[in-house]
């Protein structure tokens, strides 16, 4: 068993128990299912085929009673509404039973209802007959009532508790088997917990005895070795689990611990090695304080011996590097007048240019002042065009309106003419009657003079009417000239004033886009001014910068002067020449310190420049800019 890795001692203890426990579950399901299934039973069937029967029984009752009521009822007014009362008691019994007989499935059971239905149906003919000699002889059809009546009803009775005892019996029989299974279940899982409690006390104790023992072996040899016992014998190096694992590693740290140990002693040996080596170093480095480049560290010996040796190189290359700075000095100095000489007409160009720019910026202010009064005039134009083209369109349509109103006029006339045509028609046929009336008063002599007379008059009348007519078909027919004249007179002026309209449409369009080239006029020329005072701004800070370098170029002579005082205090060579050398350097360093550097003119510029001392001046970030 000491083969079997922990992992998997583990995985067997409990898959054992989880065994047990799935057995058990299993188990109490199946008994959970039998009991639930005797419920549903109990529910789907018994309860409601014992409801059934009580119903059945209290409605049979019921019939008994609506039978002898109808049967009194004979030959009253009451006997019609008994009679349907008492059918409709038999079709709910019915339909009771039909509903018991879903929940029936024993077969003593089905027989049983098979008789009690077989009665029923018996009985219920019996009631017919009843019934038919109720109406012929009430007292016949109550004999009846009383003697097979009550017979018949009293073998339904005796079915329907025999019925009800079976249903009892069924009822009884699923609580005994209900019993029965919780009984077997509780024996069971007894039993089993029993054992699930004692493989969980053997498996504990088998991972006690394999496990926690080991472990506890193996964490006092690692106390042990962590008190620095490294012959501590380790034990369980054999086994092949984790612990196995575990003891060999424990075996190679113990043997990883005395190599530290002696190892420890190999590092103290080198200790004492490089504390020589940085006596050493550190005589060597007191002497290159005090710039004596010429002091050696004495050569060594071991791992230590190349430092020493590259320490002397480093030395004697300090030395050659300071000799060759003393030398670069000199030539910066020169540069450094060179550099003072350029920047001074670098200066003396950038202000030109700044002055110049700056008048291009002025001229370009103005110029865009102007562009954007002309956008401004072009956009008040547009709008004095749009309410030009607002008052024409209002014009157009009130010259349609005129248009209209005259062609409105023109029908009226035509229509007046067709009346004053009609009038004439009347007058003439008047005149025409008047002529008549007049030869007919003639020929009646005397007695027609005063109808001769009348007729007269009224032919006069006529005349003078379709004369009036005949003036004003000519006054209409003038009219309706004149209003056509003026019908195309108005057309003409509505096509005129649809051209001025469109014309003026053209006309806002082309001053629209006036108006935007103008405003694209001023946004470029604003755009070139804006450019053109970066232009100035840029040269102001060019000159700005070339101030800053002419100082900063006098400040690098000065430093460069200290510098060169600084490299005399080094001492570069041994021999007294060498010497003679760095005394020269000196007092050439101190020399140029005296010689006067030929500054750049002060320029005035546009903003001060600030002065920078010492190398701070060739760190300005504007340079890169310059």
């Amino acid at each position: 068993m000491n083969r079997l890795r922990i992992s998997h001692r583990l995985l067997l203890a409990f898959g054992l128990l989880l065994a047990i426990m799935g057995t058990m579950g299993a188990f109490a399901l199946k008994q959970i299912g039998e009991v639930n299934a005797l419920t549903e039973e109990l529910n789907g069937n018994s309860l409601p085929a014992s409801q059934a029967l009580g119903d059945l029984h209290a409605y049979v009752s019921q019939y008994r009673i609506h039978q002898a009521d109808t049967v009194k009822a004979a030959g009253t007014a009451a006997w019609d509404r008994q009679v349907k009362v008492l059918r409709n008691s038999g079709a709910v019994i019915d339909e009771v039973l039909a509903d018991y007989a879903k929940h029936v499935k024993r077969p003593e059971t089905l027989q049983a209802l098979k008789g009690v239905r077989e009665s029923w149906q018996s009985y219920v003919q019996q009631n017919e007959a009843m019934l038919n000699l109720a109406q012929s002889d009430k007292a016949g059809a109550l004999d009846m009532f009383d003697g097979e009546g009550l017979d018949s009803f009293y073998a339904i009775e005796d079915q329907l508790l025999n019925l009800i005892e079976l249903n009892s019996s069924t009822a009884k029989a699923a609580a005994e088997e209900g019993q029965a299974i919780y009984a077997n279940a509780r024996h069971v899982m007894f039993v089993a917990a029993i054992a699930g409690v004692l493989s969980a006390i053997a498996l504990m104790l088998y991972l006690m005895r394999s496990i926690a023992r080991p472990v506890k072996q193996l964490s006092e040899s690692v106390r042990s070795l962590i008190d620095g016992d490294i012959d501590v014998v380790i034990p369980g190096s054999k086994r092949g689990d984790e612990l196995g694992s575990l003891a060999r590693a424990l075996e190679n740290f113990q043997q990883l611990v005395a190599t530290d140990q002696q190892r420890a002693h190999e590092e103290q040996e080198r200790a004492r090695e490089l504390q020589h080596t940085i006596d050493a170093i550190g005589n060597g480095l007191a002497e290159l304080a005090k710039g004596n480049l010429v002091h050696r560290v004495p050569e060594a010996r071991g791992s230590l011996a190349q430092l020493h040796e590259h320490f002397n190189v480093a030395v004697s290359r300090l030395g050659d590097t300071m000799g060759r700075i003393i030398d670069g000095c000199q030539s910066i100095r020169i540069g450094t007048n060179e550099i003072a000489t350029a920047t001074s007409d670098l200066a003396e160009r950038t202000e030109k240019q700044a002055s110049s720019l700056a008048d291009t910026s002025r001229t370009l202010n103005e110029f865009t002042s102007v562009v954007h009064v002309t956008a401004e005039n072009a956009r008040q134009t547009s709008s004095r065009l749009g309410v030009a083209r607002e008052t024409a369109d209002r014009v157009e349509g009130i010259a349609h309106q005129a248009v209209d109103a005259m062609r409105s006029i023109e029908t009226t006339s035509r229509q007046m003419s067709e009346i004053i045509g009609t009038i004439d028609g009347i007058a003439f046929q008047t005149n025409l009657l008047a002529l008549n009336a007049g030869v007919e008063a003639a020929r009646a002599g005397e007695a027609g003079k005063g109808f001769a007379v009348v007729a007269t008059e009224v032919r006069a009348l006529a005349q003078r009417s379709a004369d009036a007519a005949k003036d004003i078909r000519t006054l209409i027919d003038r009219s309706s000239r004149q209003v056509g004249d003026g019908v195309a007179l108005v057309e003409s002026s509505g096509e005129a004033l649809r051209q001025i309209v469109g014309e003026v449409v053209t006309v806002s369009n082309l001053v629209d886009e006036i108006a935007g080239a103008a405003e694209k006029q001023a946004d470029g020329i604003s755009e070139i001014s804006t450019m053109v005072a970066g232009m100035d701004s840029f040269t102001q800070q060019n000159a700005a910068m070339v101030e800053e370098s002419s100082a900063g170029s006098r400040n690098l002579s000065e430093e460069t002067q200290l510098l060169m005082a600084q490299m005399a205090a080094f001492r570069i060579k041994e021999s007294r020449s060498g010497n003679d050398n760095a005394g020269n350097a000196s007092r050439n360093g101190n020399d140029l310190s005296h010689q006067p550097v030929a500054a750049a003119p002060a320029r005035p510029v546009p903003a001060a420049a600030p002065a920078f001392v010492g190398n701070a001046a060739l760190d300005m970030d504007d340079w890169s800019d310059f």
